[in-house]
């Protein structure tokens, strides 16, 4: 897929994963989701689950590294700053061939924009938090969560499914 289809299929996703309510329990369901997921597919990643306010679930598999909360944390204050996935951030910039400007107020060190991190964004209320995995390539740690979240919601993962990578 181009940049552009990747952009409209995460502008889909992030479109139809839309969650009546989201608790506790909902964050266990998911995070354990992505954690069978990583499972089948023989990789390790770590998962962090967040209301913007508060921490809801963290797990890191055996094969992850140290650097993986930081990773996690930054990038789910992509999600927390943008209302955006982080992978959507990123396929922008990409797109039009730009990196943060040290203008725009983008720190490193508190931000990565690479896919990963997903909204938790409810009906009528609107993003409230972050679904993150880290450890594998971006565009998996997306799909991984992106996944999940379709089989919480009782959508076929693959009509949302990001196609081949063109490099």
């Amino acid at each position: 897929m181009s940049v552009a289809d990747d952009i409209a299929k995460v502008t889909e996703q992030e479109q139809r994963l839309v969650f009546d309510a989201f608790d506790e329990a909902t964050a266990l369901t998911i995070g354990d989701a992505i954690r069978q997921i990583a499972v089948d597919a023989g990789v390790a990643v770590a998962i962090d689950i967040r209301f913007f306010n508060r921490p809801l679930f963290y797990y890191a598999m055996k094969g992850t590294s140290a650097d993986n909360p930081d990773w996690l944390r930054r990038k789910g204050n992509c999600v927390r700053r943008w209302d955006r996935s982080s992978y959507l951030s990123h396929l922008r910039l990409k797109r039009d061939n730009r990196t943060p400007a040290p203008d725009h107020n983008v720190d490193p060190t508190e931000y990565a924009i690479h896919g990963g991190a997903f909204p938790i964004r409810i009906k009528g209320v609107g993003v409230v938090g972050s679904i993150t995995a880290s450890g594998l390539p971006q565009r998996d740690d997306h799909a991984f969560v992106v996944k999940a979240i379709c089989q919480h919601l009782g959508i076929n993962p693959t009509e949302l499914a990001l196609g081949p990578e063109t490099p």
